[in-house]
C-alpha cells in the first residue's frame, strides 16, 4: 500500500495555503522528528480541513509551515453540484479566508472551528448554506453508491442456483426471507424476472468453496440443493442442528455427509461462540471420576464396579448370616488364596440370584445345600433407596422370586424375577443394576459429560429410535444417549460373519465405506451420520441393535430341566460363553451369556434362548 503511495507522490498546490506546495509525506517521520525542549510526548498533528488528529499514514502536508491535510481532505472536490442533494451549488472555500473563526454546519448543526467547509451564498446575501466536510463526503459516497446501483441493475445476470430464469438487482433495498440462506436481512438484493425468486445481493456472490473451523479434514463446498443421493435420510445442520431442506443452498462434505446452512457457516462468531461451555449440573468432582464409554466389555453389571474395593480377599464380612430373600441360613464363600479368578469364567455360568450377574467371590451359598446364591454386596443391598429418578417416594428392596408374572424395570425395559427396588405407590421399579448406575459418564461420541436422565420418549443420537427408559443426556447440546447405546454397546464385538477378528465400533464419518451402508443382519440402509459396528476387513457394517441386541429377559433367573412341546427331549437352563457361533436355533441370534434351554441329549445340539421360549409358550 505505502510503496503504491510513494509511485503517486507529487506535489499540490492547494488553495488554502498559497504559499507553498503540499507534499505527499508520511506523518510518522514528521511526528516521530517533533520533540520539543526534550519534551516525552511528540507533537499532536492534526488535520487543517477537518481538525481530526493524524496518528498514522501518508498526508499532504508543509513541513516547513506546520501545515498537514489527510489525503482525502486535500483531494475534496472544489464544488458539489448534485441537485439531488443539495438544491444549490455548493463551493469548497477556506474559514480564515472567510473570516470566520467559529461556524456551524447546517446538515448536522454542530458548532465547528476553522477548517474547511462547503458554502453557498444567495446574490443578494440574505440566505446561505454551510455543510461541514464529513456531512457531503456521507452524501457524495452515497450518491456515488446509488449511480454504481443504478448502472449494475441494467445488467440482467445469471445465476447457477436459479439457472431457470435472469435476475435483476434492485435500486432499494429491502427487509425479505432470502431464498439462498433463509436469513431475513435488509440489503440489496437480486429479484427474479419471472418468479418469486429473491436473494441477497451478497448471496450470488458465494465462494464456491470454504474451509470451516469445525470440519478441519476437508473443505466444504456449496450446493444449491440437498443432493438427491442424501434423500433417504433426514439430515441437521451440523452448526444450528435445524433440518436441511432438500431445496436449501447449503456448504458441504459429500464424503463425511457434513452439511451447514449458508448463514451458519458464515456466521464465524457464532461458530467460535457455540456449545463452547454449556453449563451442567455435573460438578467438577463428578466429571474427573466418570466413567468412560464405550468399554471393552458390555457394561451390565454397576453393582461388582460400585463394590470392588469390598470384595477384596482379606474381607471381614460374617461367615454366617440369615438374609430376608431365604429361608435357610447362608454360608461365605471367599476365594482361595492365592488364586483370583472368578467363577463366571467357567462354563457353565453361575449368577446370583439377586442381581442376576455372574459370580464372583465373596458370595454367599445357602448352607443347607440348595442352589441359592448371592453377592457379598447384594445381601448388603440397602432396604431403602432414594433414588433421583424417583425423587417423591422411597424404593423398597423386595424378591419377585415366585410371583406369577415378571416384573418391568423402568430403569432399562427388562423383565426380571429377582431383586428389584419398587415403590409401590407409582409401581415405579428399578433392578439393582439400574438403581446404582453411575449419575455421570463420559463418552466418545460427545464432548462433554452427559448426566443420567429418564425423559419421555427421547430419541436416541446413537440408534435413532425411542425409548422412555434411563439415558445419558447433554442438555445444552440436545444430545441423549438411551443406556444401550451409551454402557451396552462394547468398543467392539465378535460376531460369526467376520471369523477370526474383532469388530469395532466406530462413529460417522467412515471414509472407506461404499456409497451406502446396509446391516448385514436385517439387510436394510443405515443411516450414515449414525455410528455403526464397522469391520473394513470384511467390509460388513452392523446396525448397534442388530449386533448386540436388547436383552428383553436379562434379569429373568431359571434352573432345572422341564419337557416343552416344541422338542422331544428335555431342556435344561444354563448360561454359557462360547465363540461368536454359539447362536440359538431358532432366531440365530448370538447367545452368549444368556439365558437359554439347552438339550444335553448326547444325540442332539438343539438350544433356544429364553425369549422364544416364551414367545413358543405364549403362542401368537
Amino acid at each position: 500500500m505505502r510503496e503504491r503511495e510513494r509511485e503517486d507522490m507529487e506535489d499540490i498546490n492547494h488553495f488554502s495555503h498559497k504559499d507553498h506546495p503540499l507534499m505527499l509525506v508520511n506523518i510518522e517521520t514528521i511526528v516521530g522528528a517533533s520533540f520539543e525542549n526534550g519534551d516525552e510526548k511528540p507533537e499532536a498533528i492534526s488535520c487543517y480541513a477537518c481538525h481530526k488528529h493524524i496518528s498514522s499514514g501518508f498526508v499532504y502536508g508543509c513541513t516547513q509551515c506546520r501545515y498537514f491535510m489527510h489525503k482525502a481532505c486535500a483531494q475534496l472536490p472544489p464544488t458539489i453540484d448534485h441537485h439531488s442533494l443539495y438544491k444549490q451549488p455548493l463551493t469548497l472555500v477556506d474559514c480564515k479566508a472567510m473570516h470566520f473563526r467559529t461556524w456551524r454546519c447546517d446538515v448536522c448543526r454542530q458548532n465547528k472551528v476553522l477548517g474547511l467547509f462547503y458554502f453557498f451564498m444567495r446574490h443578494d446575501n440574505i440566505y446561505s448554506f454551510t455543510a461541514c466536510i464529513d456531512c457531503c463526503v456521507v452524501e457524495l459516497v452515497r450518491k456515488a453508491e446509488i449511480d454504481a446501483i443504478k448502472e449494475e441493475a441494467r445488467i440482467k445476470i445469471e445465476h447457477e442456483g436459479h439457472p431457470q430464469h435472469t435476475l435483476t438487482l434492485q435500486l432499494r433495498p429491502g427487509a425479505f426471507r432470502c431464498d439462498a440462506c433463509n436469513a431475513k436481512n435488509e440489503g440489496l438484493f437480486y429479484q427474479c424476472d419471472s418468479c418469486d425468486f429473491w436473494i441477497h445481493k451478497t448471496c450470488t456472490s458465494l465462494a464456491p468453496t470454504i474451509h470451516f473451523p469445525n470440519h478441519l479434514d476437508h473443505p466444504l463446498t456449496l450446493v444449491y440443493s440437498l443432493p438427491e443421493k442424501f434423500f433417504n435420510f433426514s439430515y441437521y445442520c451440523e452448526s444450528c442442528n435445524i433440518y436441511i431442506r432438500w431445496n436449501e443452498w447449503l456448504y458441504h462434505c459429500a464424503n463425511c455427509r457434513y452439511f451447514v446452512h449458508i448463514k451458519c457457516a458464515l456466521d464465524t462468531k457464532q461458530l467460535s461462540t457455540s456449545r463452547g461451555n454449556p453449563s451442567t449440573s455435573a460438578t467438577e468432582e463428578d466429571i474427573n471420576d466418570s466413567l468412560h464409554f464405550p468399554m471393552s466389555q458390555v457394561f451390565t453389571d454397576p453393582l461388582k464396579l460400585l463394590h470392588f474395593e469390598k470384595t477384596s480377599q482379606d474381607d471381614d464380612g460374617e461367615t454366617n448370616i440369615n438374609h430376608w430373600s431365604h429361608g435357610h441360613p447362608l454360608i461365605l464363600n471367599v476365594e482361595p488364596y492365592p488364586n483370583t479368578s472368578d467363577i463366571n469364567c467357567s462354563d457353565p455360568i453361575e449368577v446370583c440370584h439377586g442381581c442376576v450377574r455372574p459370580l464372583s467371590f465373596p458370595y454367599y451359598s445357602c448352607k443347607d445345600g440348595c442352589s441359592f446364591i448371592l453377592h457379598k454386596y447384594c445381601v448388603e443391598l440397602p432396604l431403602k433407596l432414594q433414588h433421583p429418578l424417583h425423587q417423591d417416594h422411597s424404593l423398597d428392596l423386595i424378591n419377585t422370586w415366585g410371583q406369577q408374572i415378571y416384573c418391568r424395570c423402568n430403569g432399562c425395559g427388562s423383565f426380571g424375577n429377582t431383586f428389584l427396588y419398587r415403590c409401590e405407590t407409582c409401581k415405579f421399579n428399578l433392578d439393582v443394576n439400574c438403581a446404582f448406575l453411575p449419575r455421570t459418564i463420559k463418552h466418545k461420541s460427545h464432548k462433554h459429560p452427559l448426566i443420567q436422565v429418564m425423559d419421555p420418549d427421547p430419541l436416541c443420537n446413537a440408534c435413532n429410535m425411542w425409548n422412555d427408559h434411563i439415558s445419558y443426556a447433554c442438555k445444552p447440546c440436545n444430545f441423549i444417549l438411551d443406556m444401550y447405546c451409551a454402557m451396552r454397546s462394547p468398543d467392539s464385538l465378535g460376531h460369526r460373519y467376520c471369523k477370526g477378528h474383532e469388530i469395532p465400533l466406530t462413529y460417522p464419518p467412515v471414509m472407506d465405506h461404499p456409497e451406502d451402508f446396509y446391516c448385514d443382519i436385517c439387510e436394510e440402509e443405515m443411516h450414515p451420520k449414525l455410528p455403526l459396528y464397522y469391520c473394513g476387513k470384511c467390509k460388513n457394517s452392523f446396525h448397534l441393535y442388530c449386533i448386540n441386541r436388547f436383552k428383553r429377559f436379562a434379569n429373568v433367573f431359571h434352573e432345572g430341566t422341564f419337557n416343552v412341546p416344541y422338542h422331544k427331549h428335555p431342556l435344561t437352563y444354563v448360561r454359557r460363553n462360547k465363540t461368536p457361533k454359539y447362536v440359538c436355533c431358532n432366531c440365530n441370534q448370538d447367545i452368549n451369556g444368556c439365558l437359554i434351554l439347552e438339550c444335553q441329549s448326547r444325540v442332539c445340539s438343539f438350544n433356544i434362548c429364553f425369549e422364544c421360549d416364551y414367545n413358543k409358550e405364549m403362542g401368537p
